[in-house]
């Protein structure tokens, strides 16, 4: 029997809830990585979940993966064949790193991160997204400046990629990875009570769309348990119960190989906010 797939993540991780849905969504198996997983030497050479191994092929980076992952198992729903179709899916996830991404970097990093300890950073993250963390934390008012970060996003993501007839990022007839991808980042701000989307009519019938994708409970586990982080800030008290439902989520859904492991048997290389 092949092994499983393993994927090496956190269910804090905006990316590896990415990875997590798919894989549910298309009834596909896999372990969540923890450290009897690890191969002589083996590590994320970014130092960042999310990450996989499937087989004896190793390979980091959210789009990379689901897109890998879409390939190898046939995901057409996913990730379309249609090469304009295709296009667009992957123009959005080219374009996820410097766009929605951001909106966790600008409005939820500094809530649910900053309140347990400083921001930690590898040499790679202190050239590319250092700057941009520690900006939003040192604002004066992290709600009212990640908002307004958020609206200019939000205003972008209604105009360009929102439309009046289906209500998925792209256009596709059903949800896509690009979907996915972007309700990991986006979606975030319903439980965590930061964000009002009362101006974009088409984003929150994406969002209402997007509560009727199967599995959405599970992946979202951590989120409801860790509630909102506006009204109440974040907490260590907090953090871990909310990290322990969201494993036991998963692991209900009886797609997880490893039914038995716990949160903190889990392989973190970065804190959660060193995702890609």
């Amino acid at each position: 029997m092949a092994e499983p797939l393993i994927v090496f993540g956190s269910p804090a991780s905006q990316p590896s809830r990415t990875i997590y849905w798919s894989c549910l969504i298309k009834g596909l198996p896999f372990r969540l990585g923890v450290r009897e997983d690890l191969e002589p030497g083996e590590s994320n050479p970014r130092g960042q979940v999310p990450w996989i191994r499937d087989g004896d092929f190793v390979l980091s980076e959210m789009a990379a993966i689901v897109c890998y992952l879409a390939d190898r198992h046939g995901w057409e729903d996913l990730y379309p064949t249609d090469v304009r179709v295709r296009a667009r899916i992957n123009q959005f996830l080219h374009m996820h790193h410097t766009l929605v991404r951001g909106a966790t970097c600008k409005l939820m990093a500094p809530h649910v991160v900053k309140p347990l300890r400083g921001f930690t950073s590898t040499p790679l993250s202190r050239v590319m997204i250092a700057d941009t963390m520690q900006a939003a934390w040192e604002a004066s008012d992290p709600l009212e400046a990640g908002g307004r970060a958020v609206h200019t996003i939000m205003g972008f993501l209604e105009d360009a990629y929102f439309t009046d007839g289906t209500p998925y990022v792209c256009g596709t007839e059903a949800v896509s990875l690009a979907d996915l991808a972007c309700y990991a980042e986006i979606g975030q701000f319903t439980f965590a009570n930061l964000f009002d989307f009362g101006d974009y009519p088409r984003a929150r019938r994406w969002l209402a769309a997007m509560a009727e994708v199967p599995f959405f409970e599970p992946i979202h586990a951590f989120n409801v348990t860790l509630g909102d982080i506006a009204s109440s800030p974040n907490s260590l008290e907090r953090m871990g119960p909310a990290l322990d439902a969201g494993v036991k989520a998963l692991q209900d859904t009886g797609l997880v190989t490893n039914p038995s492991v716990s949160f903190r048997q889990m392989v973190l290389t970065a804190d959660a906010t060193r995702t890609r």
